[in-house]
């Protein structure tokens, strides 16, 4: 048994850039950059890279990800009855899979490696635009976590009133998105040049279904939201976050299971949690 971080991978159209160049298929534009097995300095004077690529039957691709690293380790040379230190190359890395149809991928969680959702998501965003097939789209890939918005719909159910209800979007990724509040505020931050919008409501008592459900769509999407809630009667108004601890799911395969399946199903079943807005 082991984590899985559920990551949220988009591929955003640039606003500006070359007219002549055609956009792909995000999903597409995605999986490719992952095959093309990419190098990068992620800061620090740290050196990332993707190998392992494999596509799996189940339908996602899979891939390991981690840094090298010159250490001086020490030896004992038997010839010459000497301890001397040696210079070797040290690979810490994990596994990851994504899946094109969901655009949602699951790294497992691995100690000196991997640990931090959200450090693991800028390596592999920058790796991933390190490819050029992003950037001949006139795209960006984006990478972020999915908060799990537990405390936050907690907070709103249990409030007398919600007074107020914002959230963000970024620019269109045409996959899975709330058509009737989503869809138009990500078409307005394209056409404005944008890079993220935030869409606000106030009155003195908003539906807390429909904050639910654009909760729910909003956090899959791996964006933020706001409220402000009247937590009981007379009492002063409260401000809550969509924020806190990002997805992680527990992967535990089965006899007949590959580990790397696991990991896809595991990424699957916590978008979709989170995406459905259902219980564990």
């Amino acid at each position: 048994m082991f984590h899985i971080h559920v990551l949220r991978i988009k591929c955003e159209g640039l606003p500006q850039g070359d007219l002549l160049r055609s956009r792909s298929d995000p999903s597409v534009i995605i999986t490719r950059s992952i095959e093309a097995k990419p190098t990068a300095d992620v800061g620090r004077g740290s050196e990332w890279h993707i190998g392992n690529v494999k596509a799996l039957d189940e339908g996602g691709t899979s891939f390991a990800m981690g840094r090298t690293q010159a250490v001086t380790t020490q030896q004992f040379d038997e010839a010459s009855h000497d301890f001397i230190e040696e210079e070797a190359m040290r690979a810490p890395f994990t596994f990851g899979v994504f899946d094109p149809e969901l655009q949602v991928c699951g790294v497992i969680r691995k100690s000196g490696v991997s640990q931090s959702t959200s450090e693991i998501a800028g390596k592999l965003a920058t790796l991933l635009n390190s490819a050029p097939f992003a950037r001949e789209s006139n795209s960006v890939i984006v990478v972020e976590p999915i908060p799990d918005p537990i405390d936050f719909m907690q907070a709103i159910r249990s409030a007398k009133a919600v007074l107020r209800f914002s959230f963000t979007v970024s620019r269109p990724n045409p996959l899975d998105v709330d058509r009737l509040i989503q869809e138009p505020a990500k078409e307005f931050t394209q056409k404005v040049s944008g890079e993220r919008t935030r869409v606000e409501t106030e009155g003195p008592a908003l539906d807390k279904d429909t904050i639910e459900e654009v909760t729910n769509a909003v956090a899959a999407d791996g964006e933020q939201a706001a409220a402000t809630i009247r937590p009981k009667d007379g009492g002063p108004p409260q401000r809550v976050h969509l924020s806190g601890n990002p997805v992680t799911e527990r992967v535990e395969p089965g006899p007949n299971m590959s580990v790397l399946v696991a990991v896809l199903e595991g990424a699957r079943r916590g978008y979709r949690r989170i995406r459905g807005g259902s219980p564990e």
